[in-house]
């Protein structure tokens, strides 16, 4: 048995450390083509940034035919000079920008040289823009006479007629600050080179100044990428020797990737360790798991041999403890024999026993925690029952005592007047006369206002007879017109119509609750009140520009009265599935944002 022990293990192992290596294998590969897939992206990146710059300032030069004024037969050089200096400020064109004639000849440049009235159809990039009449980025090109490098870039030049007159350019420094600038702000190893190069494989732009205008290795795979605009990332030798005492050709990874409207091109180059590093790091990795898998798997194995007998032990001390009622610890599983179906069969009693017993726990325990979730949901409901039940006689009560208030300080007041002036005239007979009657006739309509008043306080007659359009207005005009606030109410769409009577009343107490609250505590001069009928619902929005409020805090308040009108607002929307929320801060304003659905209620009243 000790035999076969060691063998199960050891074979187990061989299959682990196989599949360990077939996934090594596997990691290892893709990280080399993730690593070099970033790099083909950063020199796309770069590129891309570059092209954006020389696009730019191609249509500095576009922009000298836009503005109209070129005309090479007038007699007036003035408008040509203003467009020439226009076009330098902030561009690339550092050395100058010049006009050519259509058989290149210089007729005017900027900065004025010495050199200006020559003749630059010689120049390759110049003659194949004047023939195509297509804009061109040059190489790297080298004037003879002052031997002087420059980057051409030049245009077709148009009249205000539309047409081609000649061609605009313009020279560029190869040591342009602003190519240097986008190839060192790219992070890089100390031996990662970054450059721009043309197509004949000089360097334009490098993250190593002393390369700046040399000629690149593998100049001529260079040029036939650009030629063909193609991609590349692969390895290559670095032939440049920077040192004498080093002239051992190096593996390099390179990263290329040419430019679209130039014929220049984007590489990256670095040492293969670096780029490779951490999947060497991953092999060796990978390799120090293995051997001490192994080690693992021996030592296992020496353990378990001599640990033969433990099985039957183990199966001895586990019957005690299942007897005892502890079913805690397993029973290890033997083989074929005699002792190891025993085991096997003490294992599944004593698993299905101990899975009885752990399904009745969790099930005591679900159903504790469900208890109290209901527990806690019923008292929250409950909470929730009397504040609104306070917020009900609350609300109630100081309905009556408004009332109350209303028919004492107006009605009975009026009605005493008039009791008066009936005793006066019972006791004056003579004095009665058509003055008093109308004095009269005066206070009852007065105290018939004040009961109409009232009533539409109670309930507006208006919001039954013209609608909740009209009854808004009312409200406003009454609660925000009479205290000289500024208002706005502002309807959009139409739809009224659509709105049974529930939607109509609850919308409108809502309206009520928040303008009287803006009349009362938001010491607000502007009112907002906007009613938008939508597609399948009601959106009413309120905004003033008060004092406003912490919303949380006074939500908080609800047991002194403080949010119980925030709260029966959001009740009375929630009647009719409607969403209000409420948005202020302290000396911010408020804002409040109702949201009713109406599709699914039909016109009939409630």
């Amino acid at each position: 048995m000790r035999k076969r022990i060691i063998l199960s293990i050891m074979l187990s192992m061989l299959i682990i450390l196989i599949s360990l290596g077939i996934i090594s294998y596997l990691s290892i590969n893709d990280t080399i083509k993730r690593s070099l897939e970033r790099r083909l992206v950063l020199a796309n990146i770069t590129g891309k940034y570059i092209e954006h710059l020389i696009e730019e300032n191609l249509t500095r030069l576009y922009d000298i035919s836009i503005s109209s004024k070129i005309d090479f037969d007038d007699d007036s050089w003035d408008p040509e000079k203003k467009a020439l200096k226009t076009a330098y400020g902030y561009s690339i064109f550092t050395d100058r920008i010049f006009l050519l004639d259509t058989h290149g000849n210089v007729v005017l440049s900027y900065p004025h040289k010495e050199d200006e009235k020559i003749n630059l159809l010689s120049i390759p990039f110049i003659s194949k823009t004047i023939s195509e009449g297509k804009p061109v980025i040059s190489d790297i090109y080298t004037i003879e006479a002052t031997q002087r490098k420059v980057i051409f870039a030049v245009v077709p030049l148009k009249n205000k007629n539309g047409k081609v007159i000649g061609m605009a350019g313009g020279e560029i420094n190869p040591t342009n600050f602003n190519f240097n600038q986008i190839i060192k702000s790219i992070p890089a190893e100390t031996n990662t080179s970054i450059e721009l190069v043309d197509s004949h494989g000089f360097i334009i732009a490098s993250n190593n100044p002393k390369r700046i205008l040399t000629c690149s290795d593998h100049n001529r795979f260079i040029g036939n990428l650009i030629a063909n605009k193609k991609d590349f990332v692969g390895t290559c030798h670095r032939c440049h020797v920077e040192n004498d005492a080093d002239r051992n050709k190096t593996e390099d990874m390179l990263a290329f990737v040419p430019l679209s409207i130039a014929p220049w091109g984007i590489s990256i180059r670095e040492p293969q360790k670096i780029v490779f590093s951490p999947s060497i790091m991953l092999r060796k990795r990978f390799l120090i798991l293995s051997i001490i898998s192994i080690v693992t798997a021996i030592l296992l194995g020496i353990g378990m041999s001599r640990g033969i007998v433990k099985p039957v032990d183990e199966l001895i001390s586990a019957t005690q403890k299942i007897a005892s009622g502890d079913m805690s610890k397993s029973v290890a599983f033997g083989g074929k024999d005699e002792i190891g179906m025993l085991s096997s069969s003490f294992e599944v009693m004593r698993v299905k026993l101990a899975d009885s017993l752990e399904g009745l726990q969790k099930y005591n325990i679900e159903l504790e925690q469900r208890v109290i979730e209901r527990t806690k949901q019923i008292r929250s409901s409950q909470k929730k029952v009397e504040t609104l039940f306070k917020k009900v006689i609350s609300g109630q009560e100081e309905e009556r005592k408004r009332i109350a208030r209303g028919l004492h300080d107006e009605t009975m007041q009026e009605l005493s007047a008039l009791l008066m002036k009936i005793n006066m005239c019972k006791a004056y007979p003579e004095h009665y006369t058509l003055q008093t009657i109308e004095e009269m006739q005066n206070i009852v309509l007065n105290t018939l206002d004040g009961i109409h008043n009232i009533i539409q306080n109670l309930r507006p007659a208006i919001l039954d007879d013209l609608g909740l359009e009209a009854a808004i207005r009312w409200l406003l005009d009454k609660q925000i017109g009479e205290r000289s606030i500024t208002y706005f109410f502002n309807v959009i769409g139409t739809g009224e119509k659509r709105l049974d009577s529930r939607i109509k009343i609850a919308v409108f107490r809502i309206i009520q609750e928040s303008v009287i609250n803006i009349s009362r505590h938001a010491g607000a001069e502007n009112v907002f009140v906007i009613l938008r009928y939508m597609q399948d619902s009601l959106v009413v929005d309120i905004e003033d520009d008060g004092e406003g409020f912490d919303v949380m805090y006074v939500l908080k308040q609800t047991e002194a009265g403080r949010g119980l009108g925030i709260l029966g607002m959001k009740e009375r929307a929630n009647l009719i599935d409607g969403r209000l929320e409420v948005y202020s801060m302290p000396q911010g304003g408020t804002r409040v944002s109702l949201c009713i659905p109406v599709t699914q209620y039909g016109d009939k009243d409630v």
